[in-house]
Parts: structure tokens; sequence; C-alpha cells
């Protein structure tokens, strides 16, 4: 028997959550995202003395 898989592009909040349901209900999940770090709009960064969220 083969294992179903899911392919996920974007690595934002609902990417995330869609490959962890997609495992739960026995997926294999891949999640694709072009930038470096995960978290789409859910991220911060520091510039100058303040973090941005």
């Amino acid at each position: 028997m083969t294992k179903k898989s899911v392919l996920i592009i974007g690595a934002g909040i609902a990417g995330l959550c869609a490959g962890c349901y997609a495992q739960m209900n026995g997926y294999e999940s891949k999640i694709y995202e072009m930038h470096s770090l995960p978290g789409g709009l859910c991220t911060s960064w520091n510039r100058k003395n303040y973090t941005i969220d």
C-alpha cells in the first residue's frame, strides 16, 4: 500500500497548520517556502532598537 502525500506551497501559519493536520490524518506532507524562515506574516524583525511584529 502506498502512503498518500500532500505538497504544500508556503510556510505561513496556514501552510504549517495544513502540514500538521495532514500528518495527523495519515498523509506524508512536504512544505515548500521561498523565504529562509517559516511563519509568513507571523514573524518579527529588529530594526535599530525596535522589534517590529
